[in-house]
């Protein structure tokens, strides 16, 4: 039995509409560490590592403080800050020490590493610890950029699935790899001051 996509292509039909979770993404493609969006614009995300702003002395925070309202100030473009919450795990860590306890030749060690065990496991319950990881997502619009649009005769940024089909010609498949560059390249110099603005902080 022949799927009806292998048969579509054989007999030169454009496949039926998609109906998968893919139509529902707002992006259409990954490519190079860029995410291009259905509606032409792209996005690059940047990971940061947080610092102990409590353990930072009172004229420490009051620069950081200062350095970061400086920061979001010269911004002439939107980004979205992310924080994303999760609960430790440290079944692993848990687990090596399980097996560290049944190698313990003395009774007391032995007694003291469950304990132990035990110990990190309530504290874990209990006080709810979680990770927490930060994302800047910066954005990068191909409608607001004069020098993109001129050059942008195709209208949106087609996904890569339809460059593939047999309705897009050589033409179309060049213009949309061009355009693709030239977003990474907008895209990539927002990212660069964003990084460099965080790095002086």
């Amino acid at each position: 039995m022949v799927d009806k996509t292998t048969a579509s292509v054989q007999s030169g039909k454009k496949p039926a509409k998609d109906t998968s979770t893919q139509r529902y993404l707002p992006f259409s493609e990954i490519r190079d560490n860029l995410i291009i969006m259905k509606d032409g614009s792209s996005r690059m995300v940047l990971k940061i590592h947080a610092l102990n702003f409590n353990l930072k002395s009172q004229e420490e925070q009051d620069a950081i403080l200062m350095s970061y309202q400086r920061f979001l100030n010269s911004l002439n473009f939107p980004i979205q800050i992310i924080i994303r919450s999760l609960k430790v795990d440290i079944e692993a860590y848990i687990n090596k020490l399980k097996n560290l306890a049944l190698k313990q030749t003395s009774e007391l060690m032995q007694e003291q590493t469950y304990r132990y065990i035990d110990f990190l496991t309530n504290l874990i319950d209990l006080a709810q610890i979680m990770k927490k990881e930060f994302y800047i997502v910066v954005p990068f619009d191909i409608e607001n950029n004069e020098s993109v649009r001129k050059t942008d005769m195709f209208g949106i940024f087609r996904s890569f699935w339809n460059a593939l089909s047999q309705e897009e010609s050589v033409a179309d498949i060049r213009a949309n790899r061009v355009r693709a560059e030239r977003l990474k390249k907008g895209n990539f110099e927002r990212l660069s001051t964003v990084k460099m603005s965080l790095e002086s902080i």
